[in-house]
């Protein structure tokens, strides 16, 4: 379960990679050692209406983008949860206890979470684009104090996604 709420937020950071963009200047800083690279951090939460449902919620450090970037979770007290890291060739979900590859990054959320998520989409509600997709629906009103919220009904897989960015 762990692994999977791991891949969870590693689907909604990299969905809050594919979120906190250009939209959030306000939220959005620049990495040190790359200063084009964008970084978003805060506080996520994934809910899955899976059997048995599954819930997570983590800190995030987010950089990159939807086709290459890397998201760090901690727990509130600053433990490392999980290091997510992908490309368009693959992407590696790394814990304490193992080391795994995937072909994608949605491969490695659908693997971690139990049910796929709309991560290139998820850039893009960070940058401030209500763009939808299919069975998705996503609420931006809060976006300039760094809330964000989505959300799928489908009673087989509902699930919600819940951002909050801090001041950058």
């Amino acid at each position: 379960m762990k692994r999977r709420a791991c891949a969870l937020l590693s689907a909604c950071l990299l969905g809050c990679s594919l979120l906190l963009a250009a939209g959030c200047a306000n939220v959005e800083t620049r990495s040190a050692t790359d200063p084009a690279q964008p970084v978003w951090q805060g506080r996520l939460a994934v809910k899955v209406a899976s059997e048995p449902p599954q819930a997570f919620s983590a800190n995030f450090v987010l950089l990159g983008s939807a086709s290459r970037g890397t998201l760090s979770l901690t727990s509130i007290l600053g433990t490392s949860l999980a290091t997510l890291q992908w490309d368009a060739e693959s992407a590696t979900l790394k814990t304490q206890q193992s080391l795994k590859q995937f072909g994608s990054a949605d491969d490695m959320v659908t693997y971690s979470v139990g049910t796929p998520l709309p991560i290139a989409t998820l850039f893009g509600w960070l940058q401030g684009d209500a763009t939808t997709v299919e069975g998705w629906q996503v609420d931006l009103q809060s976006l300039a104090t760094g809330r964000i919220r989505a959300w799928r009904l489908a009673p087989d897989a509902a699930a919600e996604i819940k951002i909050i960015l801090e001041p950058g």
